[in-house]
């Protein structure tokens, strides 16, 4: 069964289909281009819309069925915590659960979790980029904390190390890899080679928690936190 689909006619000379973030199916034509062309051209690229279709509906599924509320478990360190109702204006993470007052508003909530995530990746990834940086004797000049979703961390030319607050959802061994990452790159400002060679030196497994950096961020893609 055919889906529905809508039709974008521009000045392109070939004609595309694209699923959107949202799910809807759209096929790109040049304009002056036939329904009856069109229609054909989707009949026969049916499979593929099945395929597709399919994976990024699921991901829409998912991002509407995530919600943060009390009771959610929220990922820290690779583990996931409760998070609970307080009768008092307050927010926080106590080493056992996330909390917030009871009355805030869905807003209210994610602005107030976003700011104790970042306090926790600054003593995070302070701490390990200061232990990891004496190991390989190198002295970066700071550490920034940010809200990137697509990059989980970079280095400037100054020397500067920035890491995203998302990061401290991942698992200890794969923030290693990261904070190594980014340090490497005070050595070797590319991925050559001899930037892999430092990063191996530091993580020989490296390869690994770099594939469990790819499961988190698939994971993060459904969840709305900014």
């Amino acid at each position: 069964m055919t889906k529905d689909y809508t039709i974008k006619y521009s000045k392109r000379k070939t004609m595309g289909l694209y699923i959107t973030k949202n799910a809807e199916i759209e096929v790109r034509v040049p304009n002056g281009t036939p329904q009856k062309v069109v229609a054909d051209f989707v009949a026969q690229h049916q499979h593929w819309i099945d395929t597709h279709h399919g994976a990024v509906a699921q991901q829409v599924a998912e991002r509407e069925n995530f919600a943060l509320r009390f009771g959610a478990k929220i990922l820290f360190l690779g583990h996931e915590f409760p998070l609970e109702p307080v009768e008092k204006p307050a927010f926080g993470f106590d080493g056992q659960h996330f909390y917030a007052y009871a009355q805030m508003s869905a807003e209210e909530l994610r602005t107030s979790l976003v700011g104790v995530y970042r306090t926790l990746a600054k003593k995070v990834l302070g701490d390990m980029v200061k232990d990891l940086a004496k190991h390989m004797g190198l002295k970066p000049k700071a550490v920034k904390i940010n809200g990137a979703r697509t990059r989980w961390g970079s280095c400037s030319r100054a020397g500067n190390l920035n890491f995203s607050w998302y990061l401290v959802m991942a698992e200890e061994a794969t923030i290693r890899y990261v904070v190594v990452h980014e340090l490497a790159h005070l050595i070797e400002m590319n991925h050559s080679p001899n930037f892999w060679r430092i990063v191996e030196q530091v993580l020989p497994n490296y390869k690994s928690e770099r594939e469990r950096l790819k499961l988190l961020q698939k994971k993060l893609s459904v969840q709305c936190w900014e």
